[in-house]
């Protein structure tokens, strides 16, 4: 067999074809290797979405049976409700006996745990049939001045008269309109506590709280019947209903064990019960001790058509939380 050898040139030729062969082959493995990895990366999210979504349904599960939870206490046989042992909201049947709670905090449920509170929503002052008066006062403990204490209340009965006039230092929808975000006036009662961020001259200071101090979020409803419940109400409420700094200690040091049975004589005709049907609830829901689920709802214990108690959700606010 004869060899034929290559000339010079012929030779570089193949070198180079060779050459040229091996990069195509590393820039197809590159690009695979890209490929790859993208398809894993969007496997990983996919994977990862499903995750988070699955533990967001079973959080939103678990927060609704918390609340559930918490119908069941307000439907039991009670007549007094009292805040113990830390803002601990408890029920009393007369004679002043302390109902036994269930379980409020890490309660375990299925995957996860659910937590919650239970609040007097008549323990605060209701914006919808408290007098101009009632409010000015509360603004006034909370040290919101003269001009700015009569632009709001003057705002608010606004907001909530049925008509487009506007009081002396008060707004209607024609100030609204011009804002950077415009609206209208609701011209009707609020349905939601976070509407006063929209009447003229609330602040979200004023309204969310500073310096650990209570702003009117923690203060005012828009729920119940307009009596406050003189066992459960803050000394900042009680004040707004003009009572002295003397008497709101009294009230204070005399509910701190066992719940006024009654509303005494002294305080009659002060805006003050002690009765209470409407409580606000904060739920949250844990899957692996993680916040997956929250929700504020408000309730109001009934009577249905025979005469037995039913518990009515009035609001039912989903509040921004869960994995970061």
């Amino acid at each position: 067999m004869k060899l034929v050898k290559l000339g010079p040139g012929l030779s570089n030729c193949v070198t180079g074809e060779r050459g040229f062969a091996l990069l195509a082959v590393m820039l197809v493995l590159a690009l695979l290797g890209v490929v790859a990895a993208e398809f894993a990366f969007a496997m990983r999210l996919e994977a990862t979405m499903v995750k988070s979504y699955r533990e967001e349904i079973v959080g939103r599960h678990l927060v609704e049976a918390a609340v559930q939870q918490a119908i069941r206490e307000i439907l039991s046989d009670f007549q007094l409700v009292g805040m113990f042992d830390e803002g601990i909201l408890t029920l009393f049947r007369l004679p002043a006996r302390a109902l036994p709670r269930l379980e409020r905090s890490a309660v375990p449920l299925g995957r996860g745990t659910f937590s919650y509170r239970i609040t007097d929503e008549e323990g605060r002052i209701n914006l919808n049939t408290a007098p101009p008066d009632r409010v000015d006062r509360l603004l006034l403990v909370l040290g919101v001045d003269k001009q700015t204490r009569d632009i709001i209340n003057d705002s608010l009965q606004d907001w909530k008269d049925p008509n487009d006039l506007h009081r002396i230092n008060g707004a209607e929808s024609d100030y609204y309109l011009r804002l950077p975000v415009p609206y209208r006036a609701r011209n009707g009662n609020l349905e939601g506590v976070a509407e006063l961020l929209q009447i003229r001259g609330v602040t979200p200071e004023l309204y969310f709280g500073r310096s650990g101090e209570p702003g009117l979020a923690e203060l005012v409803t828009v729920h119940g019947a307009g009596q406050v419940n003189i066992n459960t109400a803050p000394p900042t409420v009680l004040k707004a209903l003009g009572l002295s700094d003397a008497e709101v200690s009294e009230i204070v040091q005399a509910r701190g064990t066992t719940p006024y049975a009654s509303v005494p004589p002294r305080f009659v005709g002060r805006g003050l019960s002690i009765a209470s049907r409407t409580f606000r609830v904060e739920a949250q829901g844990f899957v692996d001790g993680q916040l997956t689920g929250r929700a504020v709802a408000i309730l109001q214990k009934r009577a249905d058509q025979g005469g037995q108690p039913a518990g009515v959700v009035l609001s039912w606010n989903p509040v921004g939380g869960g994995r970061p």
